[in-house]
């Protein structure tokens, strides 16, 4: 019964009717999924910087800097501290995505969800990268593990698209 009400309020949220009776994809979930992306793809840039700085493990506490979350980080660890809450406020929209993307786009749902899982074990990486020193291991399993989180961000955009492409040119 909880589930089933979730579910509904989730697709009052993402979806309207059409003329046809079938569900109409707003313009918001492609946004997200395209904001989704682009923060992905901007964490994955800036942790390129940072590991080109041969800064790599600057600040030895996870997931905050010794500053925390509300404090200016000092210079030393300002790229790490940018790495890590770009890489928060992906994963929230990551999640926000996995959510609003309706059952009925099936792809796009499933991209979304795989998405979703992968963003939680990028975090327990992000801790090993950290807590292990840069082991390279641990740090290859980080980078391919963005870079998948990337791809299937990117899936889930098209697919949310293309579905709703469709549908508009369908009636």
């Amino acid at each position: 019964m909880v589930l089933h009400a979730a579910k509904n309020a989730v697709l009052a949220v993402t979806s309207q009717k059409g003329e046809t009776g079938e569900p109409k994809l707003k313009r918001s979930v492609i946004v997200i999924a395209f904001i989704s992306l682009g923060l992905v793809y901007t964490t994955m840039l800036v942790g390129v910087y940072f590991s080109s700085l041969e800064q790599g493990v600057a600040c030895t506490e996870w997931p905050l800097c010794p500053n925390g979350l509300f404090g200016p980080p000092e210079e030393k660890y300002l790229v790490e501290y940018a790495h890590r809450l770009i890489a928060a406020i992906a994963a929230t929209f990551i999640y926000a995505t996995a959510i609003m993307v309706p059952s009925s786009v099936r792809r796009a749902k499933k991209a979304a969800l795989v998405a979703a899982t992968l963003v939680s074990v990028q975090l327990v990486l992000g801790l090993f990268t950290v807590l292990t020193s840069l082991q390279p291991l641990v740090v290859a399993s980080h980078l391919s593990t963005g870079i998948t989180i990337f791809a299937f961000a990117l899936l889930t955009f098209l697919w949310v698209g293309i579905w709703r492409k469709q549908r508009a040119t369908a009636q």
